[in-house]
């Protein structure tokens, strides 16, 4: 288990505090943290500054922050592979501070570290609001990491310290990563193509600011490779539906998968929908929220599936699994699994499944249940609806809040050739009810004929 001390190694009067890591098994890491002190108000029985000031005790508290953010990125890096050496720690204690120097900014961990800081100022193009979401900000700082383990690696092989400087991002750079990912990290193909896409981000905002990068940066793309899309047919859910379940927690997550299944949002709106989003309007009833993920405000009609949920609990939407929207996504995924192969949803579809034992998503033929997670419920809602005389595309992206056609076909992998068949079907049902008014004008001429002999 690791531990954190903090320590001085010095009598003078502005004594820097170091920090040292215990990793176990006799390793410990030590760095200073930036902060410092008159050895005459440290204490040596506690290890962090004596508390007769209140300098002293804001010192006390800052230390203790800087505590509890290193141990807490010790366990995510444990938690991916990360391995943690003296350059991680004195990285981490760096941007918990935001301490890197401008000279120190040509290299590519420590401009990351610059970028992630300065996200919260960063302007939506598209929304006009500042600064990014949280897991925007999650998704930059496990790229931070990957970089870190990345240079520790190349370090390792070359038995020499290795620190990537921005200019050092070329192609030859590129594929030394994408074999770093898919060997050692085992990442799958998708992740490691949106990372690139990370990096290169990374480095463009570095030319904004008047860095110096490879000239081959322009060539330097990510990728993405299209995946199964495994949706619930209408049918399964009504399968679903009608399947009794035993456990309280199976029927919750029954009722919030119907929900998703006919609102079209992401699990991050999903769950935290609540009777006060209901807006009566014009004598409907709508479902309004302002989108996590865009920050676009959809209004969504209560459908009559829905409304039989709502009808059931009294007005209210199903509770929640816990308060942190983490582990409540995550135990919805569990029980969607669970709930699905007790419906017995076990049509074999091509999917990508999560080997627990190689730590990335395998490629194959697998029964649907094994394959259902949370964004299910929106891909199916688009799926389900999409080329359908009553559903227009546009409602639909509407509802989805995809900001343009291509983006949604593209989501539910369909190609703007599918409208030829949209249309065809119209002029077919439409064709159909003409021949069929023609026949009953037929049938009632040869009728009138008889009846007057």
């Amino acid at each position: 288990m690791a531990t954190i001390k903090f320590q001085l190694q010095s009598k003078s009067k502005n004594a820097p505090i170091y920090l040292r890591l215990s990793l176990g098994r006799g390793k410990s890491l030590k760095r200073k943290t930036s902060l410092s002190i008159n050895p005459d108000n440290w204490s040596l029985s506690t290890g962090l500054p004596k508390q007769n000031y209140a300098d002293e005790k804001n010192l006390t508290s800052n230390l203790r922050k800087l505590g509890t953010f290193v141990l807490d990125e010790v366990n995510d890096s444990n938690s991916k592979g990360v391995e943690i050496t003296g350059e991680w720690l004195q990285n981490k204690i760096d941007f918990h501070f935001n301490k890197v120097e401008a000279k120190q900014l040509d290299y590519l961990t420590n401009y990351s570290i610059y970028f992630i800081d300065n996200l919260k100022y960063k302007v939506n193009e598209k929304t006009k609001s500042i600064g990014v979401s949280k897991a925007t900000e999650k998704k930059y700082k496990t790229i931070l990491n990957k970089l870190i383990a990345f240079d520790d690696y190349q370090s390792k092989k070359q038995k020499k310290t290795i620190q990537t400087k921005l200019t050092d991002v070329n192609l030859s750079f590129r594929s030394s990563l994408i074999d770093y990912f898919s060997k050692i990290e085992k990442l799958s193909d998708n992740t490691i193509g949106r990372y690139l896409k990370f990096v290169k981000s990374i480095c463009l905002d570095a030319k904004k600011n008047g860095f110096k990068i490879s000239s081959q940066l322009n060539d330097f793309s990510g990728f993405s490779i299209e995946a199964p899309k495994v949706i619930l047919s209408l049918a399964e859910i009504e399968q679903i539906k009608n399947t009794k379940f035993v456990s309280d927690a199976h029927e919750i997550s029954k009722d919030w998968l119907i929900i998703g299944c006919f609102t079209g949002q992401r699990v991050s709106d999903l769950l935290r929908m609540n009777k006060k989003m209901i807006e009566h309007i014009q004598d409907y009833d709508f479902i309004v929220l302002k989108q996590v993920k865009t920050k676009k405000t959809v209004q969504i009609p209560i459908h009559f599936e829905v409304q039989e949920i709502l009808n059931k609990r009294d007005g209210e939407f199903p509770p929640v699994f816990s308060n942190n929207i983490d582990s409540n996504k995550a135990m919805f995924n569990r029980y969607l699994k669970q709930l699905c192969k007790l419906s017995k949803i076990n049509k074999v579809v091509n999917g990508n499944k999560f080997d627990e034992k190689k730590k990335r998503y395998i490629n194959g033929d697998y029964p649907k249940h094994e394959l259902v997670a949370s964004h299910i419920c929106r891909r199916s809602f688009a799926s389900n609806h999409y080329a359908t005389e009553l559903y227009p595309t546009p409602i639909l992206m509407n509802i989805t809040a995809h900001t343009t056609e291509q983006m949604f076909l593209t989501y539910i992998g369909k190609e703007p050739i599918d409208y030829s068949l949209q249309l065809a079907k119209i002029w077919q049902q439409e064709g159909m009810k003409i021949k069929r008014k023609e026949e009953n004008q037929v049938e009632l001429k040869v009728v009138k004929q008889v009846s007057n002999q």
